[in-house]
């Protein structure tokens, strides 16, 4: 879930500044397979690697840090609330 919610974040901060995967490879220096592993999840950052991206994307790595917890935690309530849910319905079922 925290590697598909920072290639998700990644992804859409790459968009967001109307890069494709080539621009933002080239300004790397790097394949633009590189950057498509990434985003398909094919391949695993490092935080080295993590900083370098945030980098040349001009974005703050501690406010993808907070945007990926953020994220986490929308998605762990939803998960709670559906399990909740769940658990009730299963309730009135066996009731």
């Amino acid at each position: 879930m925290l590697d598909n919610t920072i290639r998700g974040l990644l992804r859409d901060h790459r968009k967001a500044k109307a890069l494709t995967q080539a621009a933002l490879a080239a300004r790397l220096g790097l394949p633009q397979s590189f950057i498509a592993k990434i985003e398909t999840g094919e391949r695993r950052l490092s935080a080295a690697e993590l900083i370098m991206l945030c980098h040349h994307l001009g974005i703050d790595v501690h406010k993808v840090v907070a945007q990926v917890l953020e994220r986490m935690e929308q998605r762990h309530a939803i998960n709670k609330a559906s399990n909740v849910a769940a658990s009730k319905s299963r309730q009135k079922g066996i009731q």
